[in-house]
């Protein structure tokens, strides 16, 4: 990953146009990510509002393990 200030040393390297089409690159993916997770949270609380028993961790895990094959 790489360190804001060494981001913003590089954008201050670019053209003016070729740093506005970054900037605007990071801002649509700011967007995204914002919806993101705005439907994550309405994807829990509706789970949350359907009840329902919990599901233990060691089952959920043992599920996954097997969906990605890692068990």
């Amino acid at each position: 990953m790489i360190a804001v200030s060494d981001a913003v040393a590089k954008l201050q390297t670019l053209s003016d146009e070729r740093a506005a089409r970054v900037v605007s690159l990071i801002e649509d993916l700011a967007e995204l990510e914002a919806r993101e997770n705005a439907e994550d949270l309405a994807a829990a609380r509706e789970a949350l509002a359907d009840g329902g028993a919990p599901v233990p961790w060691e089952k959920l895990k043992a599920e996954l393990d097997v969906l990605h094959g890692h068990g």
